[in-house]
């Protein structure tokens, strides 16, 4: 009966352990599947941030790409209306000393001459200009002077000169900036070319 009893614990324990193994297994096999699952779970949200990032990377480059060429643009335009503004002074100053010099004579005679009925014209020029070609165009004009025509200095006019009808219906305006206005719309295209391309 011992030896029974000793084959039975020996039963008991030899099918306890195979159980036990064998739920060990189970056990170890469920934490490997488990482990996989959790591995491949973690290499797909890896994957999902991975591309994520990219996709936040590339609108971050595309937009700072983006970002510079705008500012490459604002500061062609902006240096294309510095270098306008500077070349509309430079074209304003040398038609304001063409017209203070004395050639300047010649042209007033000529437009007085093209406008008309001097008598009922003025000429209109600014004080310095007047000051230094007054006796020159008192020369040049005297019949028109006779006839009516009237020179006198007036600080409107900036640089240049303007014929104007007595009654001020109409004038013809030789300023400065007026005859650069006219000028520069020939000039800038060139000038446009020459710099910006």
């Amino acid at each position: 009966m011992a030896q029974q009893i000793q084959e039975l614990v020996a039963s008991i324990r030899k099918d306890g352990i195979e159980v036990a193994q064998q739920e060990a297994n189970e056990i170890v096999e469920a934490a490997r599947k488990e482990a996989a699952r959790v591995v491949a779970e973690a290499k797909k949200e890896r994957d999902s941030l991975l591309l994520q990032a990219e996709r936040e990377i590339a609108t971050k480059e595309a937009s700072a790409r983006a970002s510079l060429a705008q500012a490459s643009r604002d500061v062609q335009i902006s240096l294309k209306d510095a270098l306008t503004a500077q070349l509309d002074r430079l074209l304003v100053d040398t038609v304001t000393k063409a017209l203070s010099s004395k050639d300047v004579v010649d042209l007033i005679t000529k437009v007085v001459e093209l406008s008309g009925e001097s008598h009922t014209k003025v000429l209109e020029l600014n004080k310095k200009e007047f000051d230094a070609l007054a006796e020159s165009l008192k020369g040049k004009l005297a019949g028109d002077l006779k006839n009516g025509l009237e020179i006198k200095p007036v600080p409107s006019v900036d640089g240049g000169f303007k014929l104007a009808e007595k009654d001020g219906t109409s004038f013809f305006d030789f300023s400065a900036p007026e005859t650069a206005a006219l000028l520069k719309p020939y000039l800038s295209h060139a000038i446009e070319a020459l710099i910006f391309n």
